[in-house]
């Protein structure tokens, strides 16, 4: 009997992982295909965007790629949340360093096989920064294209990763580095190689301002590993493994 029990409660939580996943999977997928953007977290999660309909508490500037050319996207990291355990609201002016930064292209992968997005510029408060390497081209889980400006979960290039002339010899997934200090706007120029003709303009849609969507909770921490693994599948992955998944997921 009490081994029934057991598979029972071992067989749900199964399910509500896989549910979990179901829904990740779907908020991921809310891009527009090709739609590019600042995905990012600073250092204390407090100021995120993630391109996934859920966590847009900045606001922030996509193009969408259609082929070879030269595009810019930004983001503003003014936000505005409600704290979990006091239920105030919480108004900030901008981030603080960096947890996680990178330039992310929904259905990249599928859409352009083999491109590769070379980096031209990095701007913080309008400041050009000095890179630490070279960032290159990968894939998230071989659907979404994506190059890291600052990923401590990731220790060396993966097996896919690329840049225009090879694999460079400096190919790095932090070039940009954390220690940014307070900042406000971050504004990233890049060009693309291997996708098409170069488009006739470039696209740029504007991400809902900080206030005028869903307050952000700190419960909403996401993961920056590749994958799909996102905000919501870690979360529930996390209680399920009591938290020792949250850390052990960040594998790539």
């Amino acid at each position: 009997m009490k081994l029934n029990k057991l598979f029972a409660s071992i067989a749900a939580s199964a399910v509500a992982a896989a549910s979990l996943a179901a829904v990740s999977y779907a908020a991921d997928a809310t891009g527009n295909p090709g739609e590019t953007a600042i995905c990012f977290a600073d250092s204390g999660w407090t100021s995120q965007f993630w391109l996934n309909g859920d966590e847009q508490v900045s606001t922030a500037t996509t193009a969408t790629i259609t082929g070879d050319g030269t595009y810019t996207v930004s983001v503003n990291a003014a936000t505005k949340i409600t704290d979990e355990e006091t239920g105030d609201e919480v108004v900030s002016e901008g981030a603080n360093g960096l947890a996680f930064a990178a330039i992310e292209v929904v259905d990249g992968e599928t859409l352009f096989p083999g491109m590769v997005i070379t980096i031209d510029s990095v701007k913080v408060d309008g400041v050009e920064q000095a890179l630490n390497g070279t960032p290159y081209t990968s894939s998230d889980e071989k659907i979404t294209t994506r190059v890291n400006l600052y990923n401590e979960w990731v220790s060396a290039p993966p097996e896919d990763a690329r840049t225009i002339d090879g694999l460079a010899a400096d190919a790095t997934p932090s070039a940009l580095g954390n220690d940014l200090g307070e900042w406000k706007t971050m504004e990233v120029t890049f060009t693309v190689s291997g996708a098409a003709a170069a488009p006739a303009e470039t696209e740029t849609t504007a991400a809902p301002a900080a206030g005028d969507v869903a307050a952000a909770t700190d419960s909403s921490k996401g993961s920056p590993d590749t994958g799909i693994e996102d905000v919501a599948l870690i979360a529930g992955l996390a209680v399920l493994a009591g938290g020792a998944a949250l850390v052990a997921s960040k594998r790539k």
